[in-house]
Formats: structure tokens, C-alpha cells, sequence
């Protein structure tokens, strides 16, 4: 065995020596350095809300119902949110959601809670981008990768406040990154000789926001997102009821002081409902396979989803704004792969082993929440209107609140993708020119009717 020199020994004693004489110097600091109740939060969370176990959907919307008061759109919105999330390791396309509704209506608070499982979700407020050409550390293929792309493989995205996104000066670029990376592969390269291929990248997006976020429709270039909106319009009552409990709850809460612990962020009962979603995040991507696998989907589900995403296909068509030679609408392949594994995403989330008549009643809303807007609004008059008597443009512009030249030009487009149709009405009154009224074609009229079940 080799002897160690004796300077080698001197000089490690003396080390020694001084580290002991240093660490003789520790002492605790004063008690009144520290605000009598304040607690720092640990690394390990960082002063988040931890998940809490939850296996049962039932269990989660008991706690919410404590919570706060609990909408239907409250809870369809939520469980639309879990079926994105439960959805981001299956194959096939992928479920980005857009959840829509007024300010404050309970859409952040629904964020903040899926978000408390920061192992499967990624909570961001605001993007510049998906990739990035800079590495941390080097150039190349050395350092780290500063892309979101990186930090979002098997994770779901979120939002919150999605119209932040609207003043975003780049936009356009941000969307086509986004189109891109739907399909789970994504390219890149760069001037300054940085370039990145990303494969199998499973995730999805809640985008949450006002109704404002309809105006990044891209249906043109083959929109990714299904709408689902947690409230059509401000009802005076349910707001009175809200707005007593919200009075109630701030007059009871300016007695609490926050301590630095992320429970006290919150009242507790939304606080346990909060850690419940996180631990029900946890538990359906855990479980995600073994859950699916099991929900079954009869015939007529499947072709009720056919109809549903065919039935979006026409009703966000929309014209060009870059070009007036053809008038088309999107493939409905897509929509349809959609529509169905929303529906059984949303049988797991609420632990049902089929597709039943109520997980198919929430699929059909977000299916008529994404067809909302100008071209549903003439479909429903035409379709009360009648082949006989049809409609005309007047009429038709009052009940969308466009001007008739607007009106005009939607009706022309609708009619070149087998929408609409003209006809010559019957005139009332003799002496009269037969002016041209509007009609559904026979083939939407029909998938009218099915979709409504009319």
C-alpha cells in the first residue's frame, strides 16, 4: 500500500481543521428574523398545491360542487379538459380543445387545477414560439435544447388565457408551428446552422380564452382545435347566485393572511378540489391504456360521430381571404377521428366502460359549439324555412346582423360547397317577378336532421 507524504498529511489536517472551525460557526438564525406564521416553501414543490389521490369522477365533481357553484358548463368543460389529457399517449389525432366562455367564468380556476399535476401538464401563460434555434451551452448538437417542443413530449399544454395570444406579433408563425407539430413530427432549421427534427411528440393544447380566440379560425388551412364553450350567455339568476356567494366568500377571506404555503392561496375547499384534479390528471394517464382498451363503442355511435364530424366540416367553412379562385371546405377525415376518440376519452374521464347516450350528449355540444357562427346561423334559418317557400337574403342578413352584400357573398360560397341552393320562389302576387330565394341542399338538410335527431 503506498504511503502518503508527509506534506500531503500536513496540509489535510490543517483542512480539517479550519472546515471543523468553520462549521463550529453555524448557528440558527433568530426568531425574530422570521414573520411569526410564515413558512418557506420546500424545492421539492415549490409552492404548488400537491396532487391528492383520485380514482373516481364522481369523487372530483363532489369536491368541486363544494367548491364553487357548479354549472353543467363547469362540468362538461372540465371533463372535455381530462379527455385531451387522458388522450395524449393514444394513437391517432390528437385533441387540442379550445375552451371558450366570458371573463371570469371559471375557465383559469379549471386551468390551475390540471395544472397542479406538473408530471403530465405543462402550464404556460404566455409563447413566442414552439422551437427556438439557441442551445444552452453550445452550438450544434451540444447543450441544451431551448425549444417548448422539448418540454412538451407526453404532456399536455395549457393556456389560460389564450387572448394574450391574439396580440402576439408573431402570430401567424406561432399557428403554423402549431399545425405542424399536430401531427407529432415537426422540422426546423435555422440561419445561424441550428436545425432540430422532432418525432413523436404526443401532446395535446387547451387554449382557454373569451370568445375573441374564434378569430384565429385558420378552417382554410385545416383548423386543429374543437371548441367547447362553458357558458352561451350570462344568465341573471345563476349570476346573482355566483355573485353572492363570491361577495360572501371575499368579505370571509380579508381575515386570512397568506403564508407562503399554496394551500393558503386558495379557500379550502377549492383548494381540495384542485389537488383532487391533479391527482385525477395522475390516475387517468397512469391508467390511460388499460381504461381505453375496455370502453366500448356500438355501430351506431361510430356513425353518429361520422355525421357530427362531417356536419363541422361545412359549418366552419368559411371563404377564402387569400384567394377567390376555388370555394372549398376541409376533408371531414380528421374531424371524425376526432369526434370519436373525444367520446371515448370522455367515457374513461367518467369511469363509464361504453359510450352512453350522456357521454355522447357532451360530444354532440362540442361538436355544435366548433360549428358555431355565421354559416350555422343561415342553416338554421333555412332549414325552419322550408324547400317550398325558402328565404331571402334580407331576411337572412337581419337574423345574422350582416349587411345583405355580406349575406350575398356567404350564400354565394355556401352554394359552391353544396350548402345552399337557389330556386324561384312562387310569387305572391300577381303581376310580380319571381325573385330567387335560398334553400338547404337535400344532403344538408339531411345531415341537419340527424345531427339535431329532427
Amino acid at each position: 500500500m503506498p504511503t502518503v507524504p508527509t506534506r500531503d498529511l500536513d496540509l489535510m489536517r490543517s483542512r480539517v481543521t479550519s472546515l471543523s472551525k468553520l462549521l463550529n460557526l453555524i448557528v440558527p438564525i433568530p426568531d425574530d428574523w422570521v414573520e411569526e406564521g410564515a413558512t418557506t416553501p420546500s424545492s421539492e414543490d415549490d409552492g404548488q398545491l400537491p396532487c391528492k389521490k383520485c380514482e373516481k369522477y364522481d369523487t372530483l365533481i363532489g369536491a368541486w360542487r363544494k367548491a364553487l357553484k357548479w354549472t353543467d358548463g363547469l362540468d362538461s368543460s372540465l371533463s372535455v379538459m381530462l379527455a385531451s389529457i387522458v388522450s395524449v399517449k393514444s394513437v391517432g389525432d390528437q385533441l387540442w380543445i379550445k375552451i371558450i366562455g366570458p371573463a371570469a367564468c371559471g375557465k383559469s380556476t379549471l386551468c390551475e387545477a390540471v395544472s397542479v399535476n406538473r408530471k403530465y401538464v405543462l402550464a404556460k401563460s404566455t409563447i413566442r414560439g414552439f422551437h427556438s434555434g439557441w442551445r444552452e451551452g453550445g452550438g450544434g448538437e451540444e447543450g441544451e435544447d431551448s425549444s417548448l417542443v422539448a418540454q412538451l413530449y407526453n404532456k399536455t399544454l395549457v393556456t389560460k388565457d389564450g387572448d394574450t395570444l391574439l396580440q402576439s406579433p408573431n402570430l401567424g408563425q406561432i399557428l403554423a408551428e402549431a399545425r405542424d407539430l399536430y401531427d407529432s413530427t415537426s422540422r426546423t432549421h435555422y440561419r445561424n446552422a441550428m436545425s432540430k427534427d422532432y418525432s413523436g411528440v404526443r401532446m395535446t393544447w387547451l387554449l382557454c380564452g373569451t370568445s375573441s380566440l374564434r378569430s384565429i379560425d385558420e378552417s382554410e388551412l385545416g383548423e386543429r382545435f374543437l371548441d367547447c364553450v362553458i357558458m352561451d350567455g350570462i344568465d341573471d339568476e345563476l349570476e346573482e347566485e355566483v355573485l353572492w356567494r363570491v361577495v360572501n366568500r371575499a368579505e370571509r377571506n380579508m381575515s386570512v393572511e397568506a403564508d407562503g404555503s399554496p394551500e393558503k392561496n386558495y379557500e379550502p375547499e377549492l383548494a381540495e378540489a384542485m389537488m383532487l384534479t391533479g391527482g385525477y390528471v395522475g390516475w387517468l394517464r397512469e391508467n390511460s391504456v388499460d381504461v381505453l382498451s375496455k370502453i366500448k363503442a356500438s355501430e351506431a355511435v361510430l356513425r353518429r360521430c361520422t355525421r357530427l364530424g362531417k356536419f363541422v366540416a361545412f359549418m366552419r367553412a368559411r371563404p377564402s381571404t387569400r384567394q377567390d379562385e376555388t370555394a372549398e371546405r376541409e376533408f371531414a377525415a380528421r374531424l371524425v377521428s376526432q369526434h370519436i376518440r373525444l367520446a371515448k376519452c370522455l367515457a374513461a374521464v367518467m369511469n363509464r366502460s361504453t359510450v352512453d347516450e350522456e357521454v355522447m350528449r357532451r360530444v354532440l355540444k362540442v361538436c355544435l359549439d366548433t360549428s358555431r357562427g355565421q354559416t350555422l346561423d343561415i342553416v338554421h334559418v333555412l332549414y325552419e324555412g322550408g324547400d317550398e317557400e325558402g328565404t331571402e337574403p334580407r331576411a337572412l342578413s337581419l337574423y345574422t346582423s350582416q349587411t345583405e352584400s355580406q349575406t350575398r357573398g356567404l350564400l354565394r360560397f355556401l352554394k359552391r360547397i353544396e350548402v345552399v341552393e337557389t330556386f324561384k320562389g312562387k310569387s305572391r302576387s300577381k303581376g310580380m317577378a319571381n325573385r330567387a330565394r335560398w334553400r338547404l341542399t337535400s344532403k344538408v338538410k339531411e345531415l341537419y336532421g340527424q345531427v339535431y335527431e329532427v
